[in-house]
């Protein structure tokens, strides 16, 4: 009998093979021959189809820093990457040095020290607009899958400094009227509002109801906010400017947050900081300096005494009107339009912190706005597939879980297993429908023989 030719592997199937080996590959196999191998085969692989997942899985198989993977994998176009964005002085700089032998990612070390900086400097320090004034307040969300990123360490280790200097911390507040109760007690409602689950602070639940436009309208920093309830009378809060620092998963906010705080503005007012996987990896992280913390609490208590208006020089001034004008007047993608409307004032927010954190100086300079411009757009190559996620409903829903477990998965699986793994929400029609989609969006392709899927290119991204 004649043996059955072996059929050529498609370049889907060869990239389900490769993550499925590097995902479960043993640490005493990641040998540096290995390495090299694995490496030559990507860039044997035609540069349009190769997954940017693939990099991020040789990262975490073999324990080399993602920088210098990409460097290996993209010699032409060298990607910038977050590290060089970072000040190299000053108390943030400082503070990201402080934190480098742990496992979060530096961007995320970086807006957690920029949200600690602005909710130190308060209604302290502004930008005069006009008909309004920008204040420092940066409203964060570190977003990252469970345990991968450690995203609450890496809030941990700034909100404990702001404690430490004497911040105002709102944790747990989890109703409108006990988040009122702890502000109204001073004389400027300025702080730090912390959600380690931000699930469980905009959850569904009844009592919830109000919180989202309560944020809302303090996130602008009114001078003066009045509220009147039946059993409460009138409360007043005077001088408000309340910084956040949020923590989530994609599914925590597909699945518990409201719909309707995607619109209204809510969610364009913060700044959303998507990571998937750290390259850091140290497991047994060495103890962190006392003496440099206590100086990191000191620098943060005399931030307090900065005072006045930023101002800009002529060289900003030109280069920021320009860059204003030049924007697009309108984003073809509505679900995160609303973000690139306030980006303006999120670069102003950034521009002052970054100042404010090395110098008592409060002028703002053109290189100033030019590195907070840069920071945002690399936060930005994130937006479209977070939000993509975040804002999707029954059949998105749908797509973005199989995706998700074929990733997981290594890429592939069989129709069978795959329809069992979705047989809790779909019906067999309901799946056929599904995955058609996903081909036809070439994202997916299909293994008659086998009766595989195979995730393609586009579907890694």
């Amino acid at each position: 009998m004649t043996p059955t030719p072996l059929r050529p592997l498609s370049v889907s199937q060869q990239i389900s093979k490769m993550m499925s080996l590097l995902q479960k590959l043993p640490a005493e196999n990641a040998t540096d021959d290995l390495f090299k191998e694995v490496c030559t085969w990507i860039l044997d692989l035609p540069p349009s189809q190769r997954p940017e997942a693939i990099t991020a899985a040789v990262s975490q198989a073999f324990r080399r820093p993602i920088e210098d993977i990409e460097l290996l994998l993209h010699p032409q176009d060298k990607r910038v990457e977050f590290d060089p964005l970072v000040p190299t002085g000053g108390w943030i700089g400082d503070y990201i040095d402080w934190t480098r032998q742990t496992e979060p990612p530096t961007i995320f070390h970086f807006f957690v020290a920029a949200a600690v900086v602005g909710a130190t400097l308060g209604r302290n320090v502004y930008f005069n607009k006009g008909a309004y004034k920008v204040y420092p307040n940066l409203c964060v969300v570190i977003v990252a899958p469970t345990g991968r990123c450690r995203k609450t360490s890496a809030c941990n280790m700034g909100t404990s400094l702001y404690v430490r200097a004497g911040g105002t911390f709102i944790a747990d507040k989890t109703t409108p009227e006990a988040l009122v109760d702890a502000l109204k007690t001073t004389q400027s409602a300025t702080g730090l509002i912390y959600a380690p689950e931000l699930a469980v602070f905009l959850g569904k639940q009844k009592y919830q109801e109000g919180m989202i436009p309560l944020l809302t309208s303090l996130f602008d920093c009114p001078d003066e906010w009045t509220s009147k309830t039946v059993g409460r009378g009138e409360t007043t809060l005077t001088n408000v400017a309340l910084s956040a620092l949020l923590c989530s998963t994609i599914d925590w906010i597909q699945t518990a947050i409201p719909k309707d705080a995607f619109g209204g503005g809510f969610m364009s007012r913060f700044l959303f900081v998507v990571q998937e996987t750290t390259s850091r990896s140290f497991p047994l992280p060495p103890a962190r300096s006392e003496e440099r913390k206590k100086e990191l609490v000191a620098r943060l208590l005399k931030l307090r005494n900065l005072k006045g208006e930023f101002r800009m020089t002529d060289a900003a001034t030109l280069w920021y009107v320009r860059w204003y004008r030049s924007r697009p007047s309108s984003h073809a993608d509505k679900q995160y339009a609303g973000y690139f409307e306030r980006k303006p004032d999120h670069m102003l927010r950034i521009a002052m912190v970054l100042i404010a954190a090395r110098s008592d100086t409060l002028i703002i300079d053109e290189p100033d706005l030019q590195q907070a411009e840069r920071i945002l757009h690399w936060m930005e190559a994130w937006l479209p597939a977070t939000f993509d996620e975040m804002t999707s409903s029954g059949a998105g829903d749908d797509h973005a879980r199989i995706l998700r477990i074929l990733k997981q998965s290594g890429g592939s699986m069989e129709h069978s297993k795959l329809l069992r793994r979705m047989s809790s929400r779909l019906t067999a029609e309901q799946f056929k429908r599904s995955v058609s989609t996903l081909r036809e969006a070439k994202m997916i392709e299909w293994d008659a023989i086998g009766k595989t899927y195979y995730l393609t290119s586009i579907g890694w991204e």
